[in-house]
């Protein structure tokens, strides 16, 4: 159905077109013809039509806009992670992947990395960077994401360090997700018989560095966990430290609004996970003494030595 707007539209295309045929004919007649005009009275006229053009041209422009669909909202929970991204998808795809036989029955083994660390530490560009590496060298990089930002992007609200019951039944969802999704990577993985890394966005342990040891202790008793288990299921903890400990001229919370903590709180976070990762054989720190491409590198080859100690 016509709108309002384009009714206005069409109404003054409408008397744009009759007052250029006037002023056409006023300005082409002769002196003595009826519809001859003065000067004056042309310019009047000339300015009528460029009003009528402008408001034209400017409802034209509002109608353009009228039609567009809203804009998102920035605290729309509909992320772009939920959005199929190919470059994404393929960016740890192997170049020249060899196929491993195995005997009937027999799983093609999946290394697990648990990639950890402070806010602001280089996660994610850690991550791209050694998968890249690691895709040219024959391995497959499933990258699993991380389980409280699933929970919380849906949804889920954590109920606080003094929940009671609430926090224990939110710590045990989480892992029961956390335990699922790292399962189903590496049963996908293993399934292609492609040799394979999965790393996880966090692992089981850092849960440990955000509540209180008793009650930490208290979750793993009801879930009938032990830290020896939950540790045994990473090959490697690839560990970055925060930039606000040894770099923090570049600790920032602008790139992430899940981040809010100040520089002296990330570092006490940071030496939090670091503690709770510390029992691990294959616990890798990356520090901030060099430059940023320099973490980035150690991160790397940190990652290519666990898998050439494990073959």
């Amino acid at each position: 159905p016509e709108t309002m707007a384009s009714r206005l539209i069409r109404h003054l295309r409408h008397r744009k077109q009759r007052l250029t045929a006037a002023v056409n004919r006023a300005l082409s007649s002769s002196p003595d013809s009826p519809e001859a005009m003065s000067r004056p009275g042309a310019l009047y006229y000339v300015g009528i039509f460029a009003g009528i053009i402008g408001g034209s041209f400017a409802g034209t422009k509002f109608l353009e806009w009228y039609k567009q669909p809203p804009k998102e909202d920035k605290q729309d929970r509909i992320l772009s992670s939920h959005t199929y991204q190919e470059n994404l998808a393929k960016l740890g795809h192997a170049t020249n992947a060899r196929t491993i036989e195995r005997k009937l029955g027999d799983m093609n083994y999946v290394y697990r990395v648990a990639l950890t660390g402070g806010p602001c530490g280089g996660k994610s560009s850690s991550l791209k960077a050694f998968s890249k590496e690691l895709a040219k060298r024959g391995y497959d990089v499933y990258r699993a994401p991380e389980v409280p930002t699933i929970l919380l992007n849906g949804g889920c609200r954590y109920p606080g360090i003094d929940g009671g019951e609430k926090l224990f039944a939110f710590e045990k969802y989480l892992m029961d997700l956390q335990l699922q999704t790292e399962r189903s990577f590496v049963g996908i993985a293993a399934s292609t018989d492609r040799p394979s890394v999965v790393v996880m966005d966090r692992g089981l342990m850092d849960i440990a560095a955000y509540i209180p040891e008793d009650k930490w202790k208290e979750i793993l008793k009801r879930n009938n966990f032990t830290e020896e288990y939950l540790l045994s299921r990473y090959d490697m903890v690839l560990h970055l430290v925060t930039a606000a400990d040894g770099a923090e001229d570049y600790y920032t919370t602008a790139n992430n609004q899940a981040r809010t903590e100040t520089a002296e709180q990330a570092r006490v976070l940071d030496k939090k996970m670091i503690t709770c990762w510390e029992k691990h054989p294959h616990h890798s720190i990356i520090d901030n003494s060099t430059d940023f491409k320099g973490k980035l590198d150690r991160a790397t080859t940190a990652v290519i030595g666990m898998l050439k100690r494990s073959q």
